[in-house]
């Protein structure tokens, strides 16, 4: 089921905040509203926003205000954001448009007109977010992204004691596949394997490119059997798959740690599987392997 997206309308007047909440509400949206620029910014942190719809003129902290606030917020600028407003002279208008916002609505307005802008808006954003999450070759998450997404999974694992396994998967003998055959070849290789990781996993899964020809899967609510009994099954899939060259056949190596017991931060996590990958390469390659404690002195590089 796909999720509503959520628009945030910043208005001090009851009537028109009124009117907006209920017909963007009855046309698929959830609502959140704030009748000034310090109410939404303090409701911004608990449950940030789709879109935000802000009038300007508002006692205390205003429209203005607000924008320039969020502007300071890493996390808060890239919200998409419209001004709602009757200040319609084009140099308030110019004023409002410099502080980058999406667009900017003269009251009194279209509502149909002001929907498409809102859909438009939200879309233009979708795309926006797909260019910088999304590994342009695999469309697996980034390596910034995965990181990020991994670091509220661990939150999530330590307040409800829980446990996640992470592995990283990098892929056998890769530089040899890129001298004999080139790099279009390769990368058809990295794409036909993302994709199939894409839909081996489960929807409480994500996974990353971390560079080159190497992957992180993370595995919530899994333990390191559960997480192997996954690898190994992808593992065996991809060493059977077909090319466009006859004969050809790509393998993997994989190391797999688990928090709370190998790590606690994400850096660490994938440090304890990296070494947990080193492993497997020592042992052999195409095999998946687990940390435990006794790897940290006893591995060497190949």
């Amino acid at each position: 089921m796909k999720q509503k997206k959520v628009i945030m309308i910043v208005e001090d007047d009851i009537e028109m905040r009124s009117i907006l909440k209920l017909y963007l509400t009855n046309i698929g949206y959830n609502i959140i509203v704030a009748d000034n620029g310090d109410d939404a910014y303090e409701k911004i942190r608990h449950n940030t926003p789709d879109l935000i719809l802000s009038d300007i003129m508002m006692p205390g902290t205003d429209g203005i205000d607000l924008r320039n606030k969020l502007l300071k917020n890493p996390e808060y600028r890239i919200i998409p954001f419209i001004f709602v407003s009757a200040l319609g002279k084009i140099e308030e208008k110019i004023k409002g448009l410099k502080l980058f916002v999406d667009d900017y609505i003269v009251k009194p307005f279209d509502m149909a007109e002001l929907v498409v802008r809102i859909q438009s808006t939200i879309k233009r954003s979708e795309y926006f977010n797909d260019l910088i999450k999304i590994d342009s070759l695999t469309k697996l998450y980034n390596r910034k992204t995965f990181f990020k997404e991994l670091e509220k999974e661990i939150k999530r694992v330590s307040r409800y004691n829980t446990q996640m396994s992470v592995a990283i998967i990098d892929l056998d003998y890769f530089k040899k596949c890129n001298d004999t055959y080139g790099h279009v070849f390769g990368d058809s290789v990295l794409i036909k394997v993302s994709e199939f990781l894409l839909s081996s996993l489960r929807e409480t899964d994500f996974a990353g490119r971390f560079g080159g020809e190497e992957f992180l899967v993370a595995m919530p609510e899994t333990d390191k059997e559960g997480a192997k009994i996954v690898i190994e099954r992808f593992r065996k899939s991809v060493q059977e798959m077909e090319f466009e060259i006859p004969g050809f056949r790509i393998t993997f190596s994989a190391g797999i740690a688990t928090i709370p017991e190998d790590g606690n931060e994400g850096d660490d996590i994938v440090r304890t599987a990296d070494i947990a990958l080193y492993k497997a390469k020592n042992n052999g390659r195409n095999r998946v392997e687990v940390f435990d404690a006794s790897l940290q002195s006893n591995i060497t590089i190949v």
